[in-house]
């Protein structure tokens, strides 16, 4: 286990690569893993903006996209003891192309909605103070925020 300050420089290549090798063999070891901070904080001490460019190079980016894989299956998983908690909630985390749908979606309901208030005649200083002022509760209901 790593000891001392956490590491504040990004580990150079032939490193990043036995830490993605050693990174999904410790994700598959541990199932009560439920995030990549798990092994990248807790267990070598990386701070948020090193691990932030580790994921960016090259050498390492194969072994977090499969890290991510693994953990992101554990919140599908029908037998998960988080399934019913918070799976939902973490899906745009592991799976990018939930995340791509999600934002497509929203992005066409934004153009929708604001080609539908132009055409009503709302201003837009309205519709700024709407979302601003008013958050949707899942329910097809909005409520304003607090």
């Amino acid at each position: 286990m790593a000891g001392g300050r956490p590491r504040t420089v990004c580990p150079p290549a032939e490193e990043l690569e036995e830490l993605g090798i050693e990174m999904c063999n410790w994700i598959e070891t541990h199932p009560e893993a439920l995030h990549l901070s798990a092994w990248y904080s807790i267990q070598k001490w990386f701070i948020e903006s090193v691990w932030e460019q580790m994921i960016r190079k090259p050498e390492f980016r194969g072994y977090y996209e499969r890290a991510k894989k693994i953990v992101g299956s554990r919140y599908l998983d029908k037998d998960s003891r988080v399934r019913d908690g918070i799976s939902h909630r973490w899906q745009r985390v592991y799976f990018n192309d939930v995340k791509e749908e999600e934002n497509e979606t929203l992005e066409f309901k934004a153009k929708v909605t604001a080609k539908e208030a132009a055409n009503a005649g709302v201003t837009p200083e309205q519709i700024k103070y709407l979302q601003d002022n008013i958050k949707f509760n899942g329910k097809n209901e909005f409520i304003k925020k607090t």
